[in-house]
């Protein structure tokens, strides 16, 4: 026996062991396969991706810059893109390349990364107890034909694929999709409010802002045309060119706040915006009530208190947490949280008067809210307590969806301030099949508002993908969702969750070690017999 182990563990059999298991890791390092337990399989090449790279019509090209030997946590980073991209290489037919280069000792890389305007970013790395700087290339060059995108910087390993997938959309188009802001208003700037929206859709679109001052229409290039938070009121001669971008088939997205709020003062009143007759004649008014929800965060506000001003942690229900969305459209299907901020009711009954259109709620409130009527009172500490919060869900956010009429059938072309028609051009008084999504928060998108963790920014994005774009990308970013809310449970379901893991744990321990005491006790014992049986044996 004791041959056969010597044999089996000598150098020979050990080293042939070691070199199978080397061989084995290299033969499999080259292969792409995963189990991934993940609940939208966010590792996983989704079957999108795969179906959009077998439609290539022609070679794209994809230029990896990596810099090798990065330390944690962009070690992992260049091995990840790799696999992404060697198994999309899988599904290409040819037409999908990649090159994984690293500029790091060669200037000719280092030269043709900057002709892509790849530049490379400072990392910090311990060595011997110090902190070195370390310049890492971590972009990407796709090539189709004669144009190219770029992704700057890798820093994330979320979202990999829809950030490839979106530039491979947009080398490989012909189409160019522009999306307008509107303004002239006080609405919230792209640029300077809302700049995380701004980031993630110039990835994918052209925008434009959109002023119509002076102008007698909304421009022709503008597919999608946003209506976001304006603070006065939108003049008849601008609302004609609206109007007729409509009917021609354009798309809006309209958020805005029907009262107007100041919570540094905790101050609210009805908004200067006299939007109601225009937007009933679409379908849908947002109403001049305040949603409240018990489903709602815990927020800091000062007090004064018998040792001066203090700060109480108290639930806030007129920031509504939403965790209730429409399953049935892409945009919101695989949504888990938003918050929103004063929102107010959509009357949703208007639409049932119109033949040619559907409204289609998207996003709720829980069952456990209510509104607010004028005077509003947004201050916590001084609100009325509610006897009633089983008045919801209401609706916060609604799409309309067929052939709408003109708001200014029957009516005369609105006059400029010279008193000249705002426009020389026909009435066109109905619109092809379109839509309008309409939310009732406009503070929900803009970067002050954004919390870690809810999908803000993911439902404005997918709405705008929804309206202009390939649905089919949606389920991409929308896997990438990493709210995880608990679903709101009665009190006696959470003291009896609180005290069962409060004494369950030392219950089952201290369980645990009186098994495992008698068990010994009993081994003892039986032992003791054994021993003893033998002595008994022995003298005989």
């Amino acid at each position: 026996m004791n041959n056969k182990n010597s044999s089996f563990f000598s150098p020979i059999a050990v080293l042939l062991i070691v070199a199978n298991l080397v061989v084995l890791n290299i033969w499999t390092s080259r292969m792409f396969g995963r189990i991934d337990l993940t609940e939208n399989k966010v590792y996983t090449l989704s079957d999108v991706t795969k179906e959009i790279i077998r439609e290539l019509e022609e070679p794209l090209t994809i230029k990896a810059y990596f810099t090798k030997d990065l330390p944690a946590p962009y070690n992992n980073i260049s091995r990840y893109v790799e696999d992404q991209l060697a198994e999309m290489k899988a599904y290409g037919k040819g037409k999908f390349r990649f090159e994984f280069l690293d500029p790091e000792d060669e200037e000719d890389l280092k030269k043709e990364a900057e002709s892509f305007r790849l530049e490379p970013m400072q990392v910090n790395e311990v060595r011997k107890d110090k902190v070195q700087y370390k310049l890492a290339y971590m972009g990407m060059a796709l090539i189709y034909e004669d144009r190219q995108e770029v992704i700057p910087m890798v820093q994330s390993l979320a979202n990999i694929e829809y950030e490839i997938l979106t530039k491979i959309k947009r080398v490989t188009s012909d189409e160019e999709i522009t999306i307008g802001f509107l303004e002239g208003h006080e609405e919230a700037s792209l640029r300077e409010s809302m700049t995380s929206l701004d980031r993630e859709l110039r990835k994918m679109y052209e925008l434009k802002p959109v002023s119509l001052a002076g102008r007698s229409d909304v421009p022709d290039d503008i597919d999608l045309l946003c209506i976001i938070g304006p603070l006065t009121d939108i003049p008849e001669t601008e609302k004609f060119m609206i109007d007729q971008f409509l009917m021609r088939g354009g798309k809006l997205l309209m958020a805005y706040n029907n009262v107007k709020t100041d919570i540094a003062q905790m101050q609210a009143q009805r908004s200067p915006l006299r939007l109601d007759p225009w937007t009933e004649n679409y379908g849908f008014k947002i109403t001049d009530q305040l949603v409240m929800d018990r489903s709602a965060p815990t927020m800091p506000f000062q007090t004064m208190g018998r040792y001066g001003r203090q700060i109480a942690m108290v639930v806030y229900p007129l920031f509504p947490e939403i965790m209730t969305f429409n399953r049935d459209v892409m945009a919101t299907s695989a949504l888990r949280q938003v918050r929103m901020y004063f929102p107010s009711p959509i009357d949703t009954t208007i639409a049932g008067e119109l033949d040619s259109v559907a409204i289609t709620p998207l996003v709720y409130t829980s069952p456990k809210s209510a509104v607010m009527l004028a005077p509003y009172d947004i201050n916590p500490l001084t609100q009325r307590s509610m006897n009633d919060w089983n008045q919801g869900p209401y609706a916060l956010g609604v799409v309309l969806q067929g052939k709408f009429d003109s708001y200014f059938v029957d009516k005369e072309i609105p006059v400029t301030e010279e008193g000249e028609p705002v426009s020389d051009v026909e009435i066109i008084t109905s619109s092809p099949d379109t839509r309008i999504i309409v939310l009732s928060d406009a503070f929900f998108i803009q970067d002050q508002y954004l919390v870690p963790g809810l999908d803000n920014l993911t439902m404005a994005l997918n709405m705008i993908d929804w309206m202009v774009q390939d649905e089919r990308l949606i389920s991409i970013r929308s896997r990438e969702v990493s709210s995880r809310p608990i679903g709101e449970v009665s009190d006696t379901v959470r003291r009896t969750v609180k005290y069962t893991s409060l004494i369950l744990p030392p219950f089952l321990v201290a369980l645990f070690g009186l098994m495992r005491w008698r068990l010994r006790s009993a081994r003892r014992k039986a032992l003791s017999m054994q021993t003893g049986s033998t002595r008994i044996g022995g003298e005989n």
